[in-house]
């Protein structure tokens, strides 16, 4: 093994190697840090360069950790954990920072209560709270931007041998519903079918949305092709706006759509969309997080949400 030359590690290169751990996948991870496949190919073979060791190995398509690499991947985690407290320790408060990403979904349900726990706590938090896709949100997570992942693990996250550092507390059960107006077509209608529900434009979140992944296997099951959105939204929020004032059908958690049923009707159908945990999610090595886990009272009733139905 050669002499390892640490003082040329940079930040930027402790984020390529969590984002490769998690995602598996050299493409996506250049993807995620704006680079080009063969600027992350080059940054690789860099970084395994000052470490003086394989870090990766190639496993069929993608990229796996070496024993190397899996014993350096948690004092890079934590060495971004420890940068990131930095930044918020410089911001000129005394009150300790709380980065929260969150699926839009939850200011329906929990993240209204556990902000108020943080913020009357002694001492109170400060927070900072990103909206993002669920790949997103789980590699600053894993990269130390953020502290606590408030929603679902992706499905590729399983996949990613970095998915050990992580810990998770799963608050409630969450489903999906198909919302349209008030005055739609198919409001007034029982007995509907999966192709009843392709005869009409559809507004939907991005291919990298958890609710997307789930809408587009629900279809492909039953042997039918996926909607193609005329309307692409960034959040549920611009969603139901546009259903409630068009003949737009689209598809959001059950809690947002109950939350907005005076000015929408959610379909009477169950398109086999399975219920999904909604959790907190935080690296084992934050002490910053595991403080805030431990200041809520995960078990008290104002964070017990029963399963939710869909019709």
């Amino acid at each position: 093994m050669a002499t390892p030359r640490l003082h040329q590690l940079r930040i930027r290169q402790l984020k390529f190697v969590t984002l490769l751990a998690s995602l598996g996948s050299l493409a996506a991870t250049a993807e995620q840090l704006s680079m080009t496949p063969s600027a992350a190919s080059m940054m690789l073979k860099e970084i395994e360069g000052i470490f003086g060791a394989k870090l990766f190995r190639r496993q069929g398509r993608g990229m796996a950790l070496t024993e190397q690499g899996l014993a350096l991947l948690p004092r890079c985690q934590t060495v971004l954990g420890e940068v990131g407290a930095m930044g918020a320790s410089m911001e000129g408060s005394s009150q300790p920072l709380l980065r929260i990403g969150a699926f839009p979904h939850t200011t329906t349900t929990v993240l209204p209560t556990i902000v108020k726990g943080l913020i009357e706590g002694r001492p109170a938090w400060r927070i900072q709270i990103l909206d993002d896709s669920a790949d997103r949100l789980l590699a600053l997570l894993l990269a130390g931007e953020i502290d606590l992942l408030l929603g679902r693990l992706p499905n590729n996250a399983a996949k990613g041998q970095s998915i050990t550092e992580l810990e998770q507390r799963v608050i409630y059960q969450s489903s999906l519903s198909v919302v349209a107006s008030k005055n739609h077509p198919l409001a007034g209608r029982s007995n509907l079918s999966m192709e009843d529900l392709l005869a009409w434009p559809w507004v939907l979140p991005s291919m990298q949305s958890t609710t997307r992944v789930a809408i587009v296997d629900a279809f492909l099951k039953q042997g039918l092709t996926p909607p193609i959105p005329m309307v692409e939204s960034p959040s549920y929020f611009y969603s139901l706006s546009l259903v409630a004032q068009s003949q737009l059908l689209t598809c959001c958690a059950h809690s947002a759509a109950m939350l907005n049923s005076n000015q929408t009707s959610i379909l009477p159908i169950k398109i086999g969309m399975e219920s999904t945990p909604v959790a907190l999610v935080w690296r084992k090595n934050s002490a910053e997080a595991q403080r805030a886990i431990d200041h809520l009272d995960l078990a008290s009733e104002a964070f017990v949400f029963s399963q939710e139905t869909s019709p």
